[in-house]
């Protein structure tokens, strides 16, 4: 009988395969056979919960005070950092430790698993063979559990072998499904179509669907009894169905189609998306957080982890380190030594951020060049800090020579402009959608923030994008109520209740039109959540002049401290190829057999 522990530590596929020897012959003080793993729910469960570990954070939760952004929306400074690496276009830096990003891909790592903070390409891999073990294992050797719970573990694991391969996917491109517990059988050739591994991660998919629960604390469900009450980021239906939809959008998408417009999507799989995300929306479980209260959706002040209805897969925030970290860098207030921090680009926020009529900046006649932060989206203000907001809680906690830090000041020479202040912001605004104003070292505000994959917002958003693939911009799947632009115009009321946010006839004289729309909102309402580089690199706009571009803004203050004379300049501008538009697999992958070839211009 084999030893569980090598099962778990066998992540011997392609590349990893050559590289793992000494990571199987380390002793490991437990060794457990699948019986002893699987011999009743509780034992299992336990098997299932080091997946969740797994999972890479895409907040900035449990990593550096950056926010993973990689495409045109936010500048960092660092050049030792993944994201100047990105813009430069060295994409093998992916593979190496330390870079401070969600990748840190040092691929021979000898790390016991789970990792302590997960990263994608090693922490993906075992999260694929683990769920193979449980898929494998866990319906014939657990005696001791009911079918409930035997459904419920099989449930877990078939959505994790799903997501953790779609999440290599969406960087990598195609790999091979993998299905079962590999020993000798690895050299499995790469797909050349991305759908032909994206219809067996629906599968997968559908089969958590059909196994998981709609609500851990449901009384009725006796294996969520024991946590009643601390189930919220546990794997539900709605979490299987949102990621289902969202494997067959991303399937649908430009780029999955290797077309040259970023118009052409696959009609049918974006139906299918539509169709599954629709399912998502008429749950009751699930509703949109009301404006005042939005900020909940991404932190507390008062305690660990509230229920939101807007949370559909989600994870623990890491309150420990990362907090320390933060308060001591310049954020909202706090002035340290450090300068980790990525910066909101000018030209990102003028691009997506519109005015308060609904239209663009461009379009609209309420925008003024000499004033250009009045009559904007109400999201703009929630979300940003501007130059002359209010940067500390109690003004009492900033005094004598720290009373300069109370306001933001982000003009030419203020105190907390980049160079003038080495750590201040390089571009003019500073990003607050993940920390309240009170989080800095004048006031000493605790804060926990949470890791968010999927919530509502992005469900809407992803429904409004496959729907007008699929049934054009009024056109609805049978049995529901909501058109693509219904689903916008829900999301603009909730900042705008009267409706004069909501989207405008200039938008709508085609589908085109409205798909460019469509990616503006999804630009502001999921802004410095990570969804960025992704969006433009699927909706294949990488290579464009528009997405390489990262601005700043500079300006001056007048007598009365109004900024005036604003200047747009260009800080940096992204390398961009179509080699871009995925990153290299490690060599060692690509050379040990024919059958799985190197993305290509890598």
């Amino acid at each position: 009988m084999r030893k569980i522990f090598k099962l778990v530590l066998g992540i011997c596929f392609l590349g990893i395969f050559a590289s793992c020897e000494d990571y199987l012959d380390k002793s490991i003080e437990t060794e457990l056979t699948e019986e002893e793993v699987f011999k009743n729910f509780d034992s299992a469960q336990g098997f299932v919960e080091e997946m969740y570990a797994m999972i890479v954070d895409y907040s900035t939760a449990a990593h550096w005070q950056h926010f993973h952004c990689y495409a045109e929306d936010a500048v960092g400074i660092d050049t030792w950092q993944f994201d100047y690496a990105i813009d430069e276009g060295r994409y093998w830096e992916w593979q190496r430790s330390g870079a401070g990003s969600m990748f840190d891909g040092n691929t021979n790592t000898d790390a016991e698993l789970p990792f302590d903070r997960a990263k994608l390409w090693p922490s993906s891999w075992a999260g694929i063979r683990k769920s193979n073990i449980v898929i494998a294992d866990a319906d014939s050797l657990m005696t001791g559990a009911n079918q409930v719970e035997k459904d419920v573990v099989l449930g877990q694991a078939y959505f994790f072998r799903a997501f953790f391969h779609h999440e290599i996917m969406k960087f990598w491109g195609s790999i091979p499904y993998i299905d079962q517990v590999l020993e000798d059988d690895w050299k499995l050739e790469r797909p050349a179509e991305w759908s032909e591994t994206a219809l067996k991660i629906d599968e997968d998919f559908q089969r958590a669907v059909d196994l998981l629960p709609v609500d851990w604390d449901d009384p009725d469900f006796e294996p969520g009894l024991k946590s009643r009450g601390e189930n919220m980021f546990r794997l539900t239906k709605g979490a299987a169905l949102s990621l289902k939809a969202k494997n067959l959008l991303y399937a649908a998408s430009p780029l999955m189609q290797n077309s040259s417009s970023t118009y052409d999507y696959d009609v049918e799989l974006a139906k299918r998306a539509a169709d599954t995300f629709a399912e998502v929306l008429k749950m009751s479980r699930y509703s949109l957080t009301p404006w005042d209260e939005y900020e909940s959706v991404f932190y507390s002040t008062q305690g660990r982890y509230p229920y939101s209805s807007e949370y559909i897969f989600s994870q623990a925030g890491s309150v420990g380190w990362f907090q320390n970290f933060l308060s001591t860098n310049w954020q909202l207030g706090a002035i340290g030594q450090n300068n980790l921090a990525s910066f909101p680009t000018h030209n990102y926020i003028e691009d997506n951020f519109g005015m308060s009529d609904g239209l663009s900046c461009e379009d609209s006649p309420l925008y003024d060049p000499a004033n250009p932060w009045e009559n904007r989206d109400p999201r703009l203000y929630k979300w940003l800090v501007l130059d002359g907001d209010q940067m500390v809680e109690n003004l009492g906690a900033a005094t004598g020579e720290n009373e300069v830090h109370r306001y933001a000041q982000f003009y030419r020479e203020g105190a907390h402009r980049y160079p003038n202040k080495g750590n201040g912001s390089r571009t003019g605004y500073v990003a607050k959608k993940w920390f309240p104003v009170g989080f800095n070292n004048f006031d000493n505000q605790g804060v926990f923030a949470w890791r968010l994959h999927v919530r509502l917002t992005d469900v809407y958003l992803m429904y409004a994008e496959a729907a007008l693939v699929a049934y054009g911009i009024n056109g609805k799947p049978q049995g529901f109520e909501l058109s693509a632009l219904d689903a916008i115009n829900k999301i603009r009321e909730r900042a705008v209740p009267d409706g004069s946010l909501n989207v405008k006839p200039e938008y709508l004289v085609s589908d085109n039109a409205f798909m460019d729309e469509i990616r503006r909102e999804r630009a502001v309402e999921l802004s410095y959540e990570s969804h960025r580089w992704m969006d433009v690199r699927r909706w294949k706009l990488g290579t464009q002049e528009k997405y390489k571009l990262k601005t700043e803004i500079i300006f001056d203050r007048n007598s009365e401290g109004r900024p005036i004379n604003f200047v747009e300049r260009v800080l940096r501008t992204k390398v961009f190829e179509d080699k871009h538009y995925w990153l290299p697999f490690p060599k060692n992958d690509t050379e040990i057999y024919e059958g799985f070839p190197q993305n290509p211009g890598w």
